[in-house]
């Protein structure tokens, strides 16, 4: 079956939640309560702002910053080398 590039995404209802849910590419974005006024306009909201875009996800307020994954790993993860549980130390020569 061919994929509907050019559909818009539907506002659906998140059975487990009761949540209005919609997804612009891959991407689930909850709504508010299922039929509610504000998940209607948020759902418009989305929408536009997708269409204003060109049928492209806007860039989400989080990814604005620049930081991928490797940074975020590279910032968090403990220097290369090998844990003595007995020193509690980094030992950074690697056999």
């Amino acid at each position: 079956m061919p994929r509907l590039i050019h559909a818009t995404p539907k506002n659906r209802k998140h059975r487990a939640s009761g949540q209005a849910v919609v997804t612009i590419q891959g991407q689930d974005s909850c709504l508010g309560p299922w039929k509610s006024k504000a998940s209607l306009v948020e759902y418009d909201h989305l929408i536009a702002a997708w269409l204003a875009n060109g049928r492209q996800a806007p860039i989400a307020v989080a990814d604005r910053d620049g930081l991928t994954m490797s940074e975020l790993l590279a910032r968090y993860w403990p220097s290369p080398g090998i844990v003595d549980a007995r020193k509690g130390v980094y030992d950074t020569a690697i056999p």
